[in-house]
């Protein structure tokens, strides 16, 4: 009975901790929220002579700079142990996401626009944001939320096209969007809940063994930038991630074409975690740096006192005729006018890199060496 007592103790002090950390964090972002001027540029197209971002060497996107366990990463680890904080998050985050699970499988039983399919909607965003806070990521310094408004509303739709960093802030954007759809490959559909979540949010499946997979992918997103269908069942937000990959905060990768080839309008988002100890940046280890791998990169964004992040919401990009003819042309575009707004570097370094031989992510031994 003791025993329990303590633990129960323990874990009430660990949550206290949580909602003062939370609760500080609202007044913080109330009073004080951090800014993030815009970059202005005269030409937002570098292809016509606007203004270029810095062009780095290339490994600029998978250099992680705090890999390494400090005293003070230590001592907020200990001190996280200590107070019951970490356990509590890691808790809730492992008790929210399968709650997921549930929520998803019984919302794709009912019609999209019923009551119950909204309901059931709508806990799934709350879950998105409460897996956010179990990151200590409590609060976000958003700007430019009225450039969502036509979520929902009949009418053409821009694509979003954000930076990707990692995990949390892809939850945050569910978040910001009320559940946003985009691409999954069909290999991912065996996993728990994946299957469900793609029909809730009417995922567009891409098959690589499809020889046809670029034609129908491009359809799918063409369906939701038209958003022409009366049952209003492509007017959720449609995100890619043009980068196709997590990047460090240091620099860009090369912009895959998938989200330009349509030639339709697309809206980019740029989004940052300011930091000066911990860098929430997810990024595998390379040849040179230690990078870091999801589950301790987990157990680090739950020892913070918090991570705080930034998400500007920019105007919509309506493509010219040389980029909807030029489907490159129109992502190494937005690239850079992404990368002014970030003040990052640019690089020709594409996602395929990881699973380049012999490249910074190959740590296999020539064969015969």
């Amino acid at each position: 009975m003791a025993m329990m007592s303590a633990l129960l103790m323990y874990f009430r002090i660990g949550l206290g901790l949580h909602c003062v950390l939370w609760i500080c964090e609202l007044v913080r972002s109330t009073l004080f929220p951090r800014p993030w001027p815009d970059v202005l540029v005269g030409n937002k197209r570098k292809s016509e002579g606007g203004s270029e971002a810095l062009q780095g060497e290339g490994h600029e996107p998978y250099d992680y700079d705090t890999a390494a366990w400090t005293p003070y990463a230590v001592f907020k680890l200990v001190l996280a142990l200590a107070t019951g904080l970490l356990p509590v998050r890691l808790l809730g985050f492992i008790i929210f996401f399968a709650a997921a699970i549930p929520v998803v499988s019984l919302a794709a039983c009912f019609p999209p626009n019923s009551t119950p399919y909204w309901v059931l909607n709508m806990c799934f965003v709350y879950i998105c944001k409460a897996l956010c806070n179990c990151c200590a990521c409590y609060v976000s310094d958003v700007q430019g939320m009225d450039r969502l408004q036509w979520i929902g509303k009949s009418g053409p739709h821009p694509i979003l096209v954000p930076n990707h960093i990692t995990l949390v802030e892809a939850l945050h954007l569910h978040w910001l969007t009320g559940g946003m759809s985009g691409c999954m490959a069909k290999s991912q559909l065996s996993n728990p809940g994946f299957g469900p979540l793609c029909k809730l949010l009417n995922v567009v499946i891409v098959d690589n063994k499809d020889p046809h997979v670029k034609d129908k992918v491009t359809a799918g997103i063409t369906r939701f930038a038209e958003n022409a269908s009366p049952d209003h069942n492509y007017s959720r937000a449609f995100c890619i991630y043009p980068e196709g990959i997590t990047n460090s905060q240091r620099g860009l990768y090369r912009f895959n074409t998938g989200a330009f080839a349509p030639g339709k309008a697309v809206l980019p988002i740029v989004q940052r975690f300011p930091y000066t100890h911990m860098n929430p940046a997810w990024v595998s280890k390379s040849k040179i740096s230690a990078g870091n791998d999801l589950p301790l990169l987990l157990i680090r964004y739950m020892s913070q006192f918090t991570m705080p992040l930034q998400v500007k919401i920019l105007e919509v990009w309506e493509p010219s005729e040389a980029e909807k003819q030029d489907a490159m042309l129109y992502a190494n575009n937005l690239q850079n006018y992404m990368a002014l707004q970030l003040g990052c570097c640019i690089t020709s370094t594409g996602n395929k890199i990881l699973r380049e031989a012999g490249g910074p992510f190959d740590f296999k031994k020539p064969k015969g060496g």
